[in-house]
């Protein structure tokens, strides 16, 4: 399946969508036609927006205090509320590396609240749930989370969310297609 996004080759890019197109492909390689894939392809369209978003993604991969299991369990969580076959694709297989249990995974699947899981992982879900099911987060939620992540950690939590929803609303804008191998979780 192909993407809504035209094919444009490198020599095609404007010198300022040049640049970012190199600057990504610093840590993603580019296949045989230029095309880098998820949501970078996309956002070098726009290449002050690319080079923001590229650096604040970096900011939630490398520096949130949240621990790499609790980030990819948000992102899962994220991908799911908002069907996102690339998201979903790649970061169940990082949130099972990072020590999120298969019964969790598919419980985040299958839109169920686990039976059985860390306390951590039940605040995030129920903290990710609650803003994107209702808009908001009750003061017992707020509470637990703040216990759980401290104020930081909320404050970047809620960065990993709206960053991986701007992820999720990009993949599926234009309807980019999942890795070769990769299963598509959410028909189109």
């Amino acid at each position: 399946m192909n993407s809504r996004l035209s094919v444009r080759p490198f020599a095609e890019l404007t010198p300022e969508q040049q640049a970012q197109h190199e600057r990504i492909g610093r840590f993603r390689k580019a296949g045989p036609d230029d095309q880098i894939g998820g949501p970078y392809d996309p956002w070098i369209r726009s290449p002050e927006l690319a080079q923001k978003a590229v650096s604040f993604g970096n900011f939630i991969w490398e520096r949130t205090v949240l621990g790499r299991r609790i980030v990819e369990l948000a992102i899962i969580v994220t991908a799911r509320h908002w069907e996102s076959n690339v998201e979903w694709s790649s970061h169940a297989r990082m949130a099972k590396e990072n020590g999120v249990s298969d019964a969790v995974i598919a419980d985040v699947f299958a839109l169920r609240r686990p039976a059985a899981a860390p306390a951590d992982e039940l605040v995030t879900i129920d903290v990710c749930r609650a803003l994107q099911e209702t808009h908001q987060l009750p003061p017992d939620l707020y509470e637990r989370a703040v216990a759980a992540f401290s104020e930081q950690g909320l404050v970047e939590l809620m960065a990993t969310i709206g960053f991986y929803t701007f992820v999720s609303m990009t993949l599926n804008a234009f309807d980019i297609p999942v890795g070769a191998g990769l299963e598509t979780p959410f028909p189109r």
